[in-house]
């Protein structure tokens, strides 16, 4: 690009410093169509928001029960039994959680391995929302992942 073209409106693109330093630092890598498509999928992202729109990649759920089967399979029975509840907290078995008197599901460190991470990939997957409140460790099931787990494996 000349320092014309490099420098135009046209050319622009909204990156945080440190996303700046590594496309400019590894130009190959980012070829310049990969960034104007980025741009475009950027200001139509912007569009909708401002519309109260919004565009969701949606994750596979069968790749999320694949990576924790037992914890996924839990859920699948507790929703199965409650299909209405959908708030669960995460505990030790030695702690007392005194809820709101609804249905909570509660999952326990000593029956699932990293399960504070498991929540966390829950979440990216779009499985589960943080609510954590007043220092414990609560999340709700978004209802996309409830469907899933009430639909037969």
């Amino acid at each position: 690009m000349t320092p014309e073209q490099r420098s135009s409106f046209e050319n622009g693109i909204w990156l945080c410093q440190s996303c700046s330093r590594l496309i400019d630092a590894d130009i190959p890598s980012h070829p310049a169509d990969t960034l104007f498509e980025w741009k475009r999928l950027s200001e139509i992202q912007a569009y909708l928001a401002l519309r109260n729109l919004e565009v969701v990649r949606s994750r596979n759920f069968k790749d999320l029960e694949r990576k924790m089967p037992e914890l996924i399979a839990e859920m699948r029975q507790d929703i199965q039994k409650h299909p209405f509840a959908r708030e669960i907290i995460i505990m030790s078995k030695g702690w007392i959680y005194n809820g709101s008197g609804k249905m909570i599901f509660s999952y326990y460190f000593e029956e699932h391995e990293h399960l504070r991470e498991k929540m966390k990939l829950c979440e990216n997957y779009g499985a589960v929302v943080n609510i954590t409140f007043n220092n414990v460790d609560r999340y709700e099931f978004t209802e996309d992942f409830a469907e899933y787990l009430e639909s037969p494996n």
